[in-house]
């Protein structure tokens, strides 16, 4: 453009210098003569007349084609829009629609936006344009699926101020997403069904009703896929107890709908069994392999069974989804498993060379109990044994120290950091009272050992320990203490008195003075330990309250409110309770008022919000808290959360609480 300019003005000079040029010569002439000057200026005023009307048309020529062209264009431009064979719409800088083209009124079922804004009509785009997104990928409307594009024009407004337009397209891909979502549907889904308390449902029947109760269960279970579900679904009994099924995802959504009320079908089986018959069920969901829904499906409902049965579990994505879980789980007859676990744990114990005894945050009497059982198993095989405690309740801290007056333990509890000094490749760690990993005292011990045995009560979460050897979780029992305490009975074991009453104070705590969760198991381990000389009662002069932490339990019981007739919450809004076992305590309490079937008890340490729950069996609180990441028992459970204020961890509580009204209310 430069050059162009500095070209036009070169030719201005040279023609300028010779007029300048021909006017000095004329001047010459006329000096010289007259006529013949007169003459030649006569020439050079007609030559400049002639050129000045030659420019003047040129210029009015390119002028008239300059604007030909720019009318041309602009109509083409809007012929362009009009007849553009996308959707388009356009609006102003703050989202007030001022024209759109007839393919998008097509698409708006010829409904009328223009003069409306996109955050009333479409707030989808509107929040596009205020998180400055040039696209919004799949964007529903009327049923279409569209990826909008979106471009920000520059314009000449009035008394030429700059005005700023948005322009939307539209391309239309509804018919990839209805294909995508037609292959979704198709995915594999792969299952495992099975009866959990078969023999005992049948052997709590007369003799004749035997076998109209398999048929009956079997019955159920037919109708519920074929005819209930009613799509393409593979069915297959491989055992009594036993089946398996193979089916695409919208079989799998019918399923979902319906909330699998198999669950709650099943249990409705009574011809004179004295047992309601439950299942569990693993459901596994690939869209690549069916070889690896069945392996996901084996874990689901490896994972169902080990929370206690009567329910059904998810794998999909690398995620777990639970449904059911609402009864309470039956004390198993067998002990065949238990001897089994006896001696296979005996044999690692053997086979290692050191080991180390850890539980949860803030260690209890249930985690000292189990781990002083532990330490007297490896005693007994001649085993090095350390118990790890890095936190603990200042509840057990008197039980702590009636541990170390025995002089075979004196130098047995060690914190973290020595443990890790002293262990090597060939140590065994046993976890205790917890199986998930943001629960350990200590997480940096679960990576730096090889061999692993979990020993626990609760019900399996998500985040488990996978690469424990062994994971020895009963959710029948009472408490870990009783869990070991079965162990020690079967090698015969005889226990020093502290021993025993610490055993036996972690049973005691954990089914409230033999009144929750007990079964005919925990008193034949009771009995043992009272024949090793525990003392219930001095168990309870050790278990006695302070004064302060009396009177803060009673004030924080005063503050309680009731939800839903039956469920009542406390919120520590003054911050006093500094400890776990006082929450505890309170939820514990709160059961005793007439009417109430559950209670929350909710309070924050440092930056951490603890809430602890317990029931009378009416109402499933482990369901609850597993909504907010916790977990535990259907009668007792608990979680903790981080970084929240006491109101906003109240706001997720109630939440959670009416979820799960509501969805019983459903079923």
């Amino acid at each position: 453009m430069k050059d162009k300019k500095a070209h036009f003005k070169f030719d201005f000079s040279v023609s300028q210098a010779g007029f300048v040029l021909s006017l000095v010569f004329n001047l010459v002439i006329l000096y010289y003569n007259l006529q013949i000057g007169i003459i030649c200026f006569s020439l050079i005023i007609l030559l400049a007349a002639y050129n000045i009307t030659i420019n003047r048309k040129k210029n009015r020529q390119l002028l008239e084609f300059i604007e030909t062209l720019t009318l041309n264009i602009d109509t083409a431009s809007k012929d362009t829009l009009l007849k553009f064979p996308l959707p388009i719409l356009i609006t102003e800088y703050n989202g007030d629609i001022i024209w759109h083209n007839q393919k998008f009124l097509e698409i708006s079922k010829n409904k009328r936006l223009i003069g409306k804004n996109l955050k009333d009509e479409l707030p989808e785009l509107y929040q596009a344009i205020l998180d400055n997104k040039p696209r919004l990928d799949s964007f529903e409307y009327q049923s279409y699926f569209f990826n909008v594009f979106i471009t920000l024009v520059e314009v000449e407004g009035e008394k030429n101020d700059k005005r700023y337009l948005r322009l939307f397209y539209f391309i239309d891909i509804t018919d990839y997403v209805a294909l995508q979502k037609t292959f979704e549907l198709q995915n594999v889904v792969f299952g495992y069904l099975t009866i959990d308390n078969y023999d005992d449902v049948l052997n709590s029947a007369p003799e004749v009703s035997k076998s109209n109760i398999a048929s009956e269960i079997e019955r159920r279970v037919m109708d519920w896929f074929y005819n209930q579900i009613r799509s393409d679904v593979f069915l297959m009994k491989y055992e009594r107890d036993k089946y398996l099924f193979i089916c695409n995802t919208e079989a799998f959504y019918k399923m979902q709908e319906r909330r699998f009320n198999i669950l709650d079908q099943i249990k409705e089986v009574n011809l004179y069994n004295r047992i309601i018959p439950t299942i569990s069920c693993g459901i596994g969901i690939r869209d690549d392999s069916i070889f690896q829904a069945q392996k996901d499906a084996k874990t689901a409902l490896d994972m169902a069974l080990s929370r206690g049965g009567d329910q059904l579990v998810v794998f999909y994505n690398g995620k777990f989804e639970f449904y059911g879980g609402k009864t309470k789980e039956h004390e198993k007859r067998s002990k065949v498993r238990s001897r089994v676990m006896a001696q296979t744990i005996k044999e690692i114990i053997k086979h290692s060379d050191k080991v180390f005894i850890m539980g949860h945050q803030y260690f209890d009497l249930d985690c000292l109990g189990a781990s002083v059982g532990l330490a007297k198993l490896c005693l007994n095989l001649n085993k090095e044994t350390y118990i790890v405690i890095n936190s603990f309740n200042p509840t057990i801290k008197d039980f702590v120290e009636m541990i170390k007056s025995d002089s075979q333990y004196e130098n047995m509890i060690i914190d973290e950091q020595k443990a890790l000094k002293l262990k090597t490749k060939n140590s065994l760690l046993f976890v205790v009272d917890t199986q998930r990993i943001s629960y350990v005292d200590m997480p940096n011990m679960i990576l730096s050992f090889e061999k692993i045995i979990v020993i626990d009560h609760h019900r399996r979460a998500a985040d488990w320990i996978e690469q424990a050897l062994i994971c020895y979780s009963e959710t029948y029992a009472s408490s870990v203490s009783e869990l070991v305490a079965e162990l020690l009975s079967y090698e015969g074991i005889k226990l020093k008195k502290v021993e025993a009453e610490i055993m036996l104070a972690g049973i005691m705590i954990d089914t409230r003075g033999f009144t929750k969760n007990v079964g005919v198991r925990t008193f034949e381990v009771a009995t043992y330990l009272r024949e090793n000389e525990a003392l219930p009662e001095n168990i309870k002069e050790y278990l006695k309250e302070d004064l302060e932490d009396f009177i803060l339990k009673h004030q924080l019981i005063s503050n309680a409110q009731v939800l839903y007739g039956n469920i009542a919450v406390v919120i520590d809004y003054s911050q006093t309770c500094r400890n776990n076992v006082i929450i505890a305590k309170v939820a514990d309490e709160l059961l005793n008022i007439k009417g109430i079937d559950a209670s929350f008890v909710v309070c924050k340490i440092d930056n951490t919000v603890l809430i602890s729950a317990r029931s009378n069996g009416k109402i499933n609180v482990q369901l609850i808290l597993e909504k907010i990441g916790g977990g535990g028992h259907l009668e007792t459970a608990g979680s903790k959360l981080e970084n929240v204020t006491l109101e906003e961890a109240k706001d997720i509580l109630f939440e959670a609480i009416d979820e799960y009204i509501m969805e019983n209310q459903k079923t």
